[in-house]
């Protein structure tokens, strides 16, 4: 890869103190090849002694950023800041766990470039992670692709190289359900996906649980996709069916209470569906922000800032006090 690329190494973290140090090693050893680079860590909130790390490391090396939100919003919103304040043309996501590579970033950097794609994200050959996690991935996937006909990068991780520019038009979307994957193909984004290594964690333990993958998968499931609603119409018709069977049919007092427990069981069924989708109403209209920021050592927009007034300047014209905001004094877009 020429050593003129643009790009960022955006590193979402929480609580990874114990690997945060390597990563930096690791990343820095591998970015800095190209002359134009950075490092930006985004904080998600951590409550062990992460931050700390970060910001002795940001003191001693100028080339290296964060973020550090005002809590844990998730990992969307955090690779959401990150796209948001990455400062190059390009930008390489990776995990602070080690489990990409960093030296695989130049696959993906290079088939970015020379295939004139947006986004090029890693598949995970060789995947080290515990059975029951790589068998959720591809039912996930399976159920969303093939059943839900939502479109996704295959396979896909969150090792990924993807043109800043155009991972800001993707973050800038205001979908009720953000889903990185899932949004990137809506806009026309040029993609691919290529293989590169896995490796076991260094350190510290997996952050999502088992019920933080499963809504995870229902928010991309109702999110981007209407067909779940069409078993509500299937239950309907079935329970429909039922009630006209038993209505002419002879029936015990036994098959009566199981017929009963169904159909109420479809009921409930149905109308937790809708609910999910009514939440999802909410959320759109809810116009809460993605992240907010409470500390960082690059310029922070005042609508993503939580303490924004440290930023105002006071000015005096024609007797009257003028306040000017990050934002209209030129520091930022």
């Amino acid at each position: 890869m020429p050593a003129t690329l643009s790009i960022t190494a955006m590193v979402p973290c929480f609580n990874e103190e114990e690997c945060i140090e390597q990563a930096y090693l690791e990343i820095k050893r591998e970015i800095y090849r190209y002359e134009d680079s950075e490092i930006l860590f985004v904080d998600d909130g951590s409550t062990d002694g992460t931050l700390g790390i970060i910001k002795r490391i940001a003191a001693e090396d100028s080339r290296v950023h964060y973020l550090s939100l005002a809590r844990n919003f998730g990992l969307e919103s955090a690779f959401t800041a990150g796209f948001s304040y990455a400062s190059k043309e390009w930008t390489v996501q990776l995990d602070a766990d080690l489990q990409s590579p960093p030296a695989e970033l130049h696959k993906l950097a290079q088939r970015a470039v020379e295939g004139d794609y947006d986004a090029v994200f890693a598949t995970r050959a060789g995947r080290q992670d515990p059975w029951h996690r790589r068998l959720g991935t591809y039912a996930h996937q399976a159920i969303a692709t093939r059943a839900l006909g939502i479109e996704l990068p295959v396979h896909a991780s969150v090792f990924r190289v993807v043109r800043t520019s155009v991972a800001r038009k993707v973050s800038e979307c205001r979908v009720s359900t953000p889903y990185f994957l899932a949004t990137l193909p809506l806009i026309g984004a040029r993609y691919t996906t290529m293989p590169t290594a896995h490796a076991p964690r260094r350190a510290g333990r997996a952050k999502w649980s088992l019920a933080g993958l499963c809504r995870h998968a229902v928010d991309l499931f109702v999110g981007f996709s209407y067909r779940p609603l069409a078993l509500v119409y299937f239950a309907a018709a079935g329970a429909a069916a039922a009630a006209a069977v038993l209505a002419v049919a002879p029936a015990g007092p036994r098959l009566l209470a199981v017929a009963s427990v169904l159909l109420h069981a479809l009921g409930i069924g149905a109308l937790a569906l809708i609910s999910r989708y009514m939440v999802r109403i909410m959320r759109g209209g809810a116009g809460l922000p993605r992240y907010q920021i409470r500390e960082a050592n690059v310029p922070i927009r005042p609508r993503d800032d939580l303490y924004s007034h440290r930023n105002e300047i006071h000015e005096t014209t024609g007797g009257r006090a003028v306040s000017l905001s990050l934002s209209q004094t030129g520091k930022l877009p």
